[in-house]
């Protein structure tokens, strides 16, 4: 079945190779084409090709960065944009990122560089004529060029969008923010040998490709159902009838004891953090094969960049069909960001309706595949609704907070005068496990008296919805279940943050 994807994508991808026409351009090779799938490409060779690919079509496209990485290489867009824009017509922007995992997780940015070219004057290029396409191929490119899985802080930038501490990070939010997609598709691999883990079991995982939600509960709830019940299905479907077998996404196994979950449920991760902004974000994972084996080309890369070809392509194609509801969806979700109420809380819990799940492995000393059965802890709890404040109000540790709310783009000012307010008050538990539920110890309703110098944070902007979370020491999101920040809250004491439901007049003397 693999055999024959490869051979139908490779016939569209490659068929303009073949016998030209006279004074007909030649398509430009990808990097990974020219070595002839010999290695991976540099970052280098991917900003050569994106720009040259720039230069051939310029009333069609341009490159633009996004930012640089630690050790300052360019992270670059490739922007897609029709020539003729009809007014009438409501256009979807969809953003492509890829290889957040460097050299460990190339296949992605690899195939984005093939669909590049066809958005430009191949297979694909009818979309853009109701659709503008943003690819960021390389965002993690000194990851890609030291050969590592982590950026060159050996940080892992996937699990970063909380504190925002690498330039990387920072770089693919600000990409969203300013391109305002409304699909966004987070591309990785994921490996089959776990040798430190998994294989100690005797077992590699057997799947094709998997894809996930932006699952947050505080993702405005008609979003989360639609992507959860109605987009979700037919993108798998639509990958599996291209002959590649895919399912929604099961957390990483690393032991035959473990229960199985879905995705994350944070906004460490990027899906899930570019949701706040009424995205229909989502994840693919395909298949990492163990570079233990034998395979025809590099790591198999020419087999794992088709995997992600007829990933990115049914997404592309779907979410041009589905335009018109994506749209309203999303429309409907960005109006709901500073109204529907926040759910603080979410954990995954045994599903009594189905205790067990068998997933197909394969055996490591045999090769043979072979069910297995797990804990089904896929069920998703939620809790800890509170309203959607007016503003937030802090009193200590100004400093401290202004960097986080600096790194997340969030606007605050400071109170120039003393001030008197109706604000909402909490004393809190902070538990030690950031998996672990908050404790609510206090709430009451009182008046404040807001020093000179205490910042002030208006939620109704762009990304006023992060700051809630992130502030909150209930949230699962919160910035205060990372130790540096974990200190400044005292159980024993008001916290330090306040909510208030009416606006806070910076200047009133």
């Amino acid at each position: 079945m693999m055999r024959l994807l490869l051979k139908k994508i490779f016939i569209v991808i490659t068929a303009t190779y073949s016998v030209l026409c006279a004074g007909q351009v030649v398509p430009l090779q990808t990097p990974l084409e020219a070595a002839r799938y010999a290695r991976i490409s540099t970052s280098n060779e991917i900003s050569g090709y994106l720009h040259a690919l720039a230069g051939r079509y310029p009333m069609l496209t341009r490159v633009e960065l996004a930012g640089n990485s630690v050790q300052n290489r360019p992270i670059e867009v490739i922007r897609f944009s029709a020539l003729r824009r009809d007014d009438t017509v409501k256009r979807l922007t969809v953003m492509i990122a890829g290889s957040q995992h460097g050299a460990a997780e190339p296949a992605g940015g690899e195939a984005m560089l093939m669909i590049a070219r066809e958005l430009a004057d191949g297979y694909l290029r009818p979309l853009l004529e109701e659709m503008d396409v943003i690819l960021l191929p390389n965002a993690n490119p000194d990851g890609r060029d030291l050969g590592r899985r982590s950026n060159a802080n050996r940080v892992n930038i996937n699990t970063d969008f909380v504190l925002l501490t690498q330039p990387e990070t920072r770089a693919l939010k600000e990409t969203v923010e300013r391109y305002a997609p409304h699909v966004l598709l987070d591309s990785h691999e994921s490996a089959v040998l776990k040798r430190e883990s998994l294989a100690k079991d005797g077992y590699l995982t057997d799947f094709d490709a998997q894809f996930e939600i932006s699952n947050n509960p505080a993702v405005p709830a008609a979003l989360r159902d639609y992507a959860l019940n109605i987009f979700l299905p037919a993108l798998t479907a639509r990958v599996s009838d291209g002959g590649l077998p895919a399912r929604r996404y099961i957390g990483e196994i690393t032991s035959i004891q473990q229960p199985v979950t879905n995705g994350g449920l944070t906004l460490r991760n990027f899906r899930n953090a570019a949701a706040m902004t009424g995205v229909l974000s989502l994840l693919v994972e395909t298949k990492l094969d163990s570079r233990e084996a034998v395979h025809p080309t590099y790591r198999n890369i020419a087999q794992r960049v088709a995997r992600q070809l007829l990933c990115l392509h049914s997404l592309l194609t779907l979410a041009h069909e589905r335009r018109a509801e994506i749209l309203a969806q999303t429309a409907l979700a960005r109006a709901m960001l500073h109204q529907e109420p926040l759910t603080l809380y979410a954990g995954y819990a045994l599903n009594p309706a189905q205790p067990q799940k068998s997933i197909v492995m394969r055996r490591l000393d045999t090769g043979e595949l072979e069910p297995r059965v797990f804990p089904d802890h896929r069920l998703q709890i939620n809790a800890d609704a509170a309203a959607f404040p007016r503003m937030l109000v802090i009193t200590r540790h100004q400093d401290v907070i202004r960097s986080v709310l600096e790194r997340h783009r969030i606007d605050y000012r400071r109170l120039l005068h003393p001030s008197e307010q109706q604000v909402t008050a909490m004393r809190v538990n902070v538990p030690a496990n950031s998996l672990v539920r908050a404790g609510l110890l206090a709430e009451t309703q009182k008046t404040l008296t807001i020093d000179r110098g205490s910042l002030l944070i208006d939620l109704l902007q762009p990304n006023g919805r992060t700051a809630a979370l992130l502030l909150d020491p209930r949230s699962i999101s919160s910035i205060f279940r990372y130790p540096e920040y974990a200190r400044l809250v005292e159980p024993e004491e008001e916290f330090f943050i306040y909510r208030t439901f009416e606006e806070v007049l910076v200047n009133r003397p």
